[in-house]
Parts: C-alpha cells; sequence; structure tokens
C-alpha cells in the first residue's frame, strides 16, 4: 500500500508537464480537421508548453481602466504569460484567416454549382420538376451555410484586432 501511495505522488508530480500538439489535417475535399491526435499527412501547428504563472495580487482600488470581474478569481488560479498567450493568438488568427479563405472557396464553388444548374436542367429533372426544386433547394442551403460561416468568422477575427 505505501509503494502505491508514493507511486501516486510521482505520477501527480509529472502531471503539469504533460501538454499536446495541436495537428492539422486536410482531406481531399478540402476538410479542414484540428486534433491533439497525430494523423499521417498532418500538419503540427503548435509546439508550446503551457507557461503558467501565478495570477498577481489585487492592489485595493482598481481604477478607470482596471475593472475587476463580476466573479473573483481565486489568487492561486494559474496564468498564462503574455509570450505564450500572445503565440496562442497568432495561430488562432491563421486558423481563423485560412478557414475563412476555404469558406470563401466554398462559397464560390456554391454559387458556380447554382449557376450551372439554373442554366442546365437534365431531361429527367425536366420530366420530374420536384428532383430539380430538391436539387436547387440543397445547392441553396449550402450555399446559405457557407454565407454563414463566412459571417461567422468574419466576427470572430474582428475581435481579435
Amino acid at each position: 500500500m505505501p509503494m502505491l501511495k508514493y507511486l501516486l505522488i510521482i505520477l501527480a508530480c509529472f502531471a503539469p508537464l504533460a501538454h499536446a500538439d495541436i495537428y492539422k489535417y486536410v482531406d481531399e475535399h478540402g476538410n479542414v480537421t484540428f486534433s491533439n491526435i497525430p494523423m499521417r499527412n498532418a500538419q503540427r501547428i503548435l509546439v508550446e508548453p503551457g507557461a503558467l504563472i501565478p495570477a498577481p495580487r489585487s492592489h485595493g482600488n482598481a481604477g478607470p481602466k482596471e475593472r475587476r470581474p463580476q466573479t473573483a478569481t481565486p489568487g492561486n488560479f494559474p496564468r498564462v504569460d503574455a509570450a505564450t498567450q500572445k503565440s496562442r493568438d497568432s495561430n488562432r488568427q491563421l486558423i481563423l484567416n485560412e478557414e475563412l479563405a476555404s469558406e470563401q472557396k466554398r462559397l464560390t464553388d456554391a454559387r458556380r454549382q447554382l449557376s450551372e444548374a439554373e442554366s442546365t436542367r437534365s431531361a429527367e429533372e425536366k420530366a420530374s420538376p420536384q428532383k430539380y426544386v430538391e436539387k436547387m433547394g440543397r445547392i441553396r442551403n449550402n450555399m446559405v451555410l457557407h454565407e454563414k460561416n463566412i459571417s461567422a468568422l468574419q466576427s470572430e477575427i474582428s475581435r481579435l484586432r
């Protein structure tokens, strides 16, 4: 029993040293996946230990620029140093910009598909107008989805600046 106790203490000491790299994988359809699990042909995009420093102690009255949070943060709550946060923010902006470019390309493709579908109807679609309407609805829904994704990504990017 004492051996188990010592083993658990040793494992607890090494737990803060663990961190995960982040990998970006793009499949053949252009879909991007981010994971902490390495995959074949994936690119490692973040390799940093979580450099944590203790939170600064509060010094009485907060000035107009120093607003206190609504809920109190414990004094021993871990904080990330400025260099680590800047690195994370840079990675985040890079990822968001790549996603925005990817969504804009998909929107362009969806608009092209819609244009082609409107100008050409197959014999089967002429015989069954319902199939044509369903096809057009799918293409339009796909286009709207990409427009919403672009809007959300632009909103998120604007918050970074």
